[in-house]
């Protein structure tokens, strides 16, 4: 059982009327502080490094340089952005390991400077095997601080990726990558939902990571107002998340290279 299995739970929930469907996630108390920041730092790691690239630089890959070289080259700077690329880590981690979609890439991978996004959708999950081939679609939001129009925001942000061409750009994005790296044929069974839009589920989803103090379920009331189609909302609250984002980089830094190298995609 991995990390994600363990630390968090279901909590109950009022769930609103209409076509939102509505999950809280809370930690469960089961890990351990100490085990959990390890596995979380391990995954943020390993969504930033990919597998051999500081061999290419260092020789000796237990070195306190490459803590540094890590931490100036590999992981952002910016509080903001490390919230923003945190809450695509946990959102990214809950459907490959938990909900077991195929999440193909880590897309923080390919970021062209460390504090700058790449563009396109937060994450794309597949569900391949199904007929028609399902895509979800996330919106991922993180805050530390209440903000009632945060489900508007989301909202927005996601009809705006699936009323004009970024979503196709985004699947194109993820099927060159696929191939790039050789799984091709994982690239041609995305590159058949990119080629065949007519013969595929789009799925709305969005995912808050939030600071459990200051979290109000005035925002699902609001979203679940605005919201006219189905529409998957998780929301993952955290407690103290400026200092738990802070500490989970903090213990990325010191193990330095990603152990775990598995593949990134789970059916």
């Amino acid at each position: 059982m991995c990390v994600f299995d363990k630390w968090l739970q279901t909590e109950p929930v009022q769930l609103p009327a209409g076509p939102l469907q509505y999950e809280a996630l809370v930690d469960s108390g089961q890990v351990g502080e100490a085990e959990l920041l390890e596995q979380l730092g391990r995954e943020v790691a390993r969504n930033y490094i990919t597998p051999g690239e500081l061999a290419l630089v260092f020789d000796d890959l237990g070195a306190p340089e490459v803590a540094r070289y890590v931490r100036t080259n590999m992981f952002p700077a910016e509080t903001r952005t490390r919230h923003g690329d945190f809450g695509e880590i946990v959102t990214g981690a809950l459907y490959r390991r938990v909900r077991r979609w195929c999440v193909p890439i880590l897309k923080l991978r390919w970021k062209q400077t460390v504090n700058q996004a790449v563009q396109g959708t937060d994450l794309l999950a597949f569900r391949l095997r199904q007929n028609p081939p399902v895509v979800a679609v996330p919106e991922v939001e993180t805050r530390a601080t209440r903000k009632l129009d945060l489900g508007q925001e989301a909202h927005d942000s996601l009809e705006k990726i699936l009323d004009n061409d970024r979503l196709d750009e985004s699947i194109r994005f993820v099927t060159v990558r696929c191939f790039e790296r050789g799984q091709g044929f994982l690239a041609r069974r995305i590159a058949e939902v990119l080629r065949q839009p007519e013969h595929r589920s789009v799925e709305r989803h969005m995912l808050f990571v939030h600071d459990h103090a200051a979290w109000k379920e005035e925002v699902v009331t609001r979203l679940a107002g605005i919201v006219k189609q189905p529409t998957e909302l998780t929301v993952v609250k955290i407690r103290d998340l400026q200092d738990f984002v802070a500490r989970v980089y903090e213990a990325a830094e010191a193990q330095g290279a990603p152990k775990d190298h598995t593949r990134d995609t789970a059916a």
